[in-house]
């Protein structure tokens, strides 16, 4: 079985990110830097050689976006189980401190509940013979990702926060051997 590699990136910026608001479920677009990130970022994978033979994204705008951006010319496979966890009555709310952030927020997706479909739908990647030994695009968000690699490193879920997030267009690269993930590199900026 051949490695099939994985590249998480992390959806362009958005007006949300820069007034330090809690997005989550909210479909909120990507701004005019955004935009902007998403084509530096193309034109620095091209640059890098990358192409993908399979994307998957969320199905919120600025991950979407991110991904046509990325791959113009490409089928992108929407997924509900890729889309931000929610931040129930936090959302649209500015926030200072997310590591003192209660989980669940009131009304929102717990850390369980983001962990499990988010494991599903990578496992299900991995799992395809169709993605075998293949370069995989997965648009995503920041809470998406951040629960990706603390599963891997056994992260404990208070410390959910500690480490931040990936940058906006920040990608997480994985190797993938059967049902074996790897984190090969973290918040790689192309652009």
């Amino acid at each position: 079985m051949s490695t099939m590699t994985i590249y998480l990136i992390r959806h362009g910026e958005t007006i949300w990110n820069k007034k330090h608001l809690f997005q989550g479920s909210n479909d909120v677009p990507l701004d005019e830097n955004g935009v902007a990130v998403a084509h530096a970022t193309a034109a620095g994978m091209a640059e890098a050689g990358l192409h993908f033979d399979r994307i998957y994204s969320s199905p919120l705008s600025r991950a979407y976006e991110t991904a046509r951006i990325l791959c113009p010319d490409q089928e992108i496979e929407k997924d509900d189980r890729l889309r931000e966890i929610s931040f129930g009555e936090l959302e649209g709310k500015v926030y200072t401190d997310v590591t003192a952030l209660p989980m669940p927020a009131p009304g929102g997706e717990s850390f369980e509940s983001l962990q499990n479909r988010v494991q599903d739908i990578l496992k299900e990647i991995a799992a395809d013979p169709e993605n075998q030994g293949k370069k995989i695009l997965v648009s995503a968000h920041g809470g998406v990702i951040r629960s990706v690699t603390m599963t891997l490193k056994n992260i404990p879920q208070e410390e959910f926060w500690t480490g931040g997030v990936s940058k906006n267009c920040g990608v997480t690269i994985l190797d993938v051997e059967g049902d074996t993930f790897a984190i090969r590199d973290e918040n790689k900026i192309y652009y």
